[in-house]
């Protein structure tokens, strides 16, 4: 009876673990930024027509950049913006109230891609961030949301808990949450930093070997030790951030799974995706999201790191084995797959697409196809 009895507690230990593992399941989804459908019943019918590709999830654009295609079904109420209901940021149309139902009658779970430090918020206040101007020397206003700023933080968690309380799976992250390596430099974030350091941060200490290239760009050669503290310090000020809107969004949604989109550089080159985007891989699995798209788009970082198509793709095979191997899981990790050549925009033929897809091995990771394209 008491073998029995410590059996029983065992089970009961383990039960809650097993849940959690179980939580997290691999997706194929398709990534959407635009779809041709002009009414309720052609967006049925591309929705079914994504299952029987074999997608079992839609990740679909919720923002409006201007200058951005509208999605023919709507009629748009602002030339900028997101497409759900908030007082937050200029509401474009709300997408999502007929869209998910028709998702999910096709068999589709349905996660929203959001952005953050590129929302266009309301109101007339400056909350843009600071950048410095290599070549003038001098401090001026970026396009980007001032993640160190207090009412940013807490304008972007209220527009998050507006989002949440649609019927979603899950939220992808944009990847405009980064911070380039001379952007931060904003009194909230100069304050911050000497909070945190007791010094303020100098950029004239910490670009080295700066040179214009041919067109007449100021390059930098080298950063300082002081810099690497600094770009270490801003990423964690963004996983802070990003941590902040998962608790906001669960809050109203516990169930919600958040994914946050990652560079491939974080592995291929750590220490240049800590300079140029504040992101270090291991401080952002710390933070246990659910899942961490890696970025793999193999024309884009052949083209990057000047390598052939066949290269990249070995390479995208290698990254995402790494990735796979620090999570613990090979399904936390949603592998992202490039659908269309990006310079071209023709669509990748299908016997590339599976050759990529096949270096990545038989693990079972989570992909996504960026963007859909009809077959």
């Amino acid at each position: 009876m008491k073998t029995a009895g410590i059996v029983l507690g065992l089970m009961l230990f383990l039960l809650p673990m097993a849940g959690i593992a179980d939580a997290t399941e691999p997706l194929y989804a398709a990534q959407v930024s635009w779809l041709p459908c002009k009414t309720e019943a052609e967006l049925s019918q591309e929705f079914q027509r994504m299952r029987e590709q074999g997608f079992d999830t839609l990740v679909v654009r919720v923002f409006h950049n201007r200058g951005d295609r509208f999605y023919p079904f709507i009629q748009p109420g602002a030339d900028a913006g997101v497409y759900f209901k908030t007082r937050e940021a200029p509401v474009v149309a709300d997408i999502l109230t007929p869209l998910i139902p028709l998702a999910r009658a096709a068999g589709l779970r349905v996660y929203a891609w959001a952005n953050t430090l590129s929302t266009p918020l309301t109101g007339s206040r400056d909350l843009h961030g600071r950048r410095y101007e290599l070549a003038q020397g001098s401090v001026t206003a970026t396009e980007k949301l001032d993640p160190f700023h207090p009412e940013v933080r807490n304008r972007l968690r209220a527009l998050f808990e507006d989002l949440a309380r649609y019927d979603l799976d899950g939220i992808l992250l944009q990847d405009d949450l980064v911070l380039r390596h001379t952007e931060g430099f904003s009194a909230a974030g100069l304050s911050a930093y000497l909070n945190h350091s007791g010094q303020l941060p100098d950029p004239k200490d910490f670009y080295r070997n700066l040179r214009r290239d041919a067109e007449g760009r100021v390059r930098v050669g080298a950063y300082s030790a002081a810099f690497r503290l600094w770009a270490r310090w801003k990423g964690r000020t963004l996983l802070n951030l990003a941590t902040s809107l998962r608790e906001a969004v669960r809050q109203i949604n516990p169930d919600l799974k958040l994914v946050i989109n990652l560079p491939y550089e974080v592995l291929s080159n750590p220490e240049g995706a800590l300079a140029w985007f504040s992101l270090d891989f291991a401080e952002v699995r710390k933070c246990d999201f659910d899942y961490l798209g890696l970025m793999l788009y193999h024309r884009q970082m052949a083209r990057e790191l000047g390598v052939s198509i066949d290269e990249a793709m070995r390479l995208a095979g290698r990254l995402a084995a790494e990735g796979a191997g620090l999570l613990g899981r090979p399904e936390r990790l949603l592998v992202k797959l490039q659908a269309v050549d990006f310079e071209n925009l023709q669509p990748i033929v299908s016997k590339e697409r599976d050759e990529v897809s096949g270096k990545l091995g038989r693990q079972p990771f989570s992909k996504a196809w960026f963007p859909y394209v009809r077959p």
